[in-house]
């Protein structure tokens, strides 16, 4: 089998929140420490599906994490759900999302 550079475990782990099994993949999760970055990206993602974590959290530390590793497994699609999650909830919109647009001056016509 090739290297896919996915830490070991971290494939069953993701399996099982896929499926549902938060338990199973809790459980999993306690064998690895709080600063593998791979693990650390599972964790946040079991939080956001079994609703422990709510999705601006997750969407913080996974832009923690990302500083970390810009190339950490997983994060950037985790960023992706937990934003959709949260506009879908009502805990984002696009207006909290993005920098308004520059207000432009009626009176000046270079703005």
């Amino acid at each position: 089998m090739a290297d896919t550079g996915v830490p070991e475990g971290y494939r069953t782990i993701d399996d099982l929140i896929e499926a549902g099994d938060f338990d199973g993949a809790r459980a999993l999760l306690s064998d690895y420490g709080e600063d593998e970055v791979g693990y650390a990206v599972l964790r946040l993602k079991l939080g956001l599906r079994d609703g422990s974590l709510p999705p601006p959290m997750v969407e913080n530390r996974v832009v923690q994490l990302l500083r970390k590793d810009p190339h950490a497994t997983g994060a950037r699609e985790l960023f992706q759900e937990a934003s959709a999650v949260a506009f879908r909830l009502g805990q984002s919109s696009l207006s909290h999302s993005h920098p308004p647009p520059p207000v432009k001056d009626k009176d000046d016509p270079e703005s």
